[in-house]
């Protein structure tokens, strides 16, 4: 079933659906409590190393999330890699939090304005328990910025719910079912998450949301790019179906098949529960069919699988599915049958790898004897079903548990839950639908005053709209095609200030959207670069002290001696000649343009240096030769 044939098939009204969308943007700003930068680093050696083990406790009002319940009942040990160069004490949390970055703040008070929404004149910290490791803390601090506003799409205006900013989870680096490795460097880094409400009506509908929501964020020039800096969270309903946010989306071109298919999971569920209903399989057929001695139906197997848990001093276990056949092979989505979401809840829950089911056997090694004997075990009817479970006791018996628990969900159709998204557009489970009692107060962060006069001046510096850009580029001499790669560039905001400061647009967007990116394909981090030293970069070509070709040379000095100032290293790049040789080029240009010289006088000293820079081919500064021509003319 591909992408095509499904969008055929759905019709959106009819099924009653809806979604909202959550978008989570990295900032590239300092980290969001401390000064520390918010970059990834590729370094196999961490500084220090330290560990956790979370223990779970009940928000303000007495209930244990369920969520966090299930990460808990994991019993994981955290081992955290810190770096000197990204990490501080507050990501080791061995210190509180310093006050909330303001230009992280601002950024977040931007997005609020560009959509109209009610900004809080104060702000205040919130605390979400967060106990699956990604946070040493056991939390996650987050702030709520505003509320409501809209968003104009083509055809419809779409409500905002929130802007809220908090901080990005540390980076899962390796795992197992007891261990969890996290490399710090992500920890902190400030994440806008800009909301809307449940009012998108189709697949192309939520696509076109994604992306001018991506286009405000992007606006504001401060947003990280590159694979994890943007994620979208889907939340999609259908009418006979329920609530399910679907996380991790990252690539917008696939969204409509992510909301397709999860509306065709929601279908299919439906389908299954009738299928239940019809076959009347009711809560009293999941009675537990535990057995412990299958190990020796297995002796003799030939299944690799089944011998490596069993040489593992594991075992087989098995639970019986009354009236069940047929349906554990039940497809859901594309290529994932029901015993699929079934071996996802086990995985999570468990940590056991999958499990094999009698819809699917004889297969994997497994022959009919020995299927006939675990169904001679369980006293299987010729409607049954079973599931192997390979592992040890304790383990097999919690996911017999999930597995039932599972199914009782089946028999009212599709679960309240969340979902990771995968790369083909399918989704799995990930924990049980979040709830408020996740979140309590933040006591080591003063609350935040946002006054009016501080709202009126960031409200003078809201980015220009892309529409107002592209006007503005045009009237400057920038062409249509480096426009557009401009207009949501991160440089956008930096280079509208050039602009206007008397900056050729064309040289410096050149230099910003070709040159840098070179520079940096070449082995150089671009990103030591601030602003200011950018500027004096260019300030230098626009002078005539480096010849245009030689800026990139330049570039790189100023990134390979960062403490040292662009005048510095001019010389350093600017190929020297001869004074007598340079003399004689200049002699011969003159000579060339007599008739011009008598006519402009000291006028033609511009374009006489431009011959002469053209001859010498950088041997010599523009200065240096404008005095020479001067006073020769003189």
């Amino acid at each position: 079933m591909n992408k095509d044939s499904q969008k055929q098939k759905l019709d959106y009204k009819k099924l009653g659906f809806k979604a909202g969308l959550e978008v989570h943007q990295q900032l590239n700003t300092k980290k969001l409590f401390c000064d520390c930068d918010s970059r990834l680093i590729e370094k196999d050696k961490p500084d220090y190393v330290f560990s956790r083990k979370f223990n779970l406790s009940a928000s303000e009002f007495g209930i244990i999330d369920e969520a966090a319940l299930q990460e808990f009942e994991k019993e994981k040990d955290f081992e955290y890699h810190y770096f000197d160069s990204v990490n501080c004490l507050v990501e080791a949390d061995e210190e509180p939090p310093h006050s909330v970055n303001k230009e992280a703040l601002t950024v977040a008070i931007q997005i609020s304005l560009m959509v109209n929404a009610g900004i809080f004149s104060e702000v205040i910290g919130m605390r979400k328990i967060v106990i699956d490791g990604s946070n040493v803390s056991g939390f996650q601090r987050t702030t709520l910025i505003s509320e409501g506003g809209t968003i104009q799409l083509k055809g419809k205006k779409i409500g905002v719910q929130a802007v809220v900013l908090e901080e990005d989870s540390a980076r899962k680096i390796e795992g197992n079912d007891d261990k969890t490795i996290y490399n710090l460097d992500r920890l902190g880094i400030p994440l806008i998450e800009f909301t809307t409400n449940p009012e998108l009506e189709n697949a192309s509908e939520v696509k076109e949301c994604a992306l001018k929501m991506g286009e405000f964020l992007r606006r504001t020039g401060k947003c990280n790019r590159g694979l994890g800096s943007i994620r979208q969270d889907l939340n999609i309903s259908i009418k006979d179906g329920a609530r399910t946010e679907l996380k991790g989306v990252q690539e917008v071109d696939l969204i409509e098949t992510f909301v397709d298919r999860e509306i065709t999971r929601q279908i299919r569920l439906n389908e299954l529960k009738k299928e239940l209903e019809k076959r009347k399989i009711g809560s009293g057929n999941f009675e537990d069919s535990l057995t412990f001695d299958l190990a020796d139906v297995f002796l003799k197997t030939r299944s690799s699988m089944v011998k490596k848990s069993l040489d593992k001093k594991e075992n087989v276990f098995a639970f019986k599915l009354p009236l069940f056949k047929g349906l554990l092979g039940f497809e859901v989505q594309p290529d994932r049958r029901f015993a699929t979401e079934l071996a996802d809840v086990v995985k999570v829950k468990t940590g056991l790898k999958g499990l094999l089911h009698s819809d699917e056997l004889p297969n994997y090694g497994i022959e009919a004897s020995e299927i006939k004997k675990v169904r001679e075990v369980l006293e299987c009817k010729e409607n049954d079903a079973f599931i192997l479970i390979l592992g040890n006791e304790e383990k097999a018996v919690l996911a017999i548990k999930s597995i039932k628990e599972r199914c009782l969900t089946a028999l009212k159709g599709t679960p309240n839950e969340t979902r990771q998204a995968l790369e083909n557009g399918n989704s799995k489970y990930l924990r049980p639908m979040a709830g408020s009692a996740r979140m309590y107060l933040e006591t080591d962060l003063k609350p935040v005053r946002l006054s009016e006069k501080l709202i009126s001046e960031i409200k003078k510096e809201i980015p220009l709209s892309v529409e107002e850009r592209v006007k503005l580029y045009s009237s400057k001499g920038l062409s249509s095609k480096l426009a557009e790669q401009m207009k949501l560039n991160n440089y956008a905001v930096f280079f509208e200030s050039l602009l206007k400061k008397g900056f050729n647009a064309t040289t410096v967007a050149v230099f910003l959207l070709d040159s840098l990116k070179e520079i940096e394909r070449n082995g150089y981090d671009t990103l030591v670069l601030t602003e200011d030293k950018i500027e004096e970069l260019l300030l230098a070509e626009k002078e005539g002290l480096v010849l245009k070709e030689n800026l990139k040379t330049l570039t790189i000095k100023t990134i390979a001696f960062p403490n040292k100032n662009v005048q510095e290293l001019i010389s350093l790049v600017q190929q020297k000649t001869g004074a007598e040789d340079v003399e004689k080029v200049i002699d011969s240009v003159i000579s060339k343009n007599k008739d011009f010289i008598e006519k402009q006088g000291h006028r033609a000293v511009n374009a006489l240096m431009g011959q002469a820079m053209k001859e010498l081919k950088g041997k010599a500064s523009a200065k240096e030769l404008a005095k020479m021509i001067e006073k020769k003319i003189s």
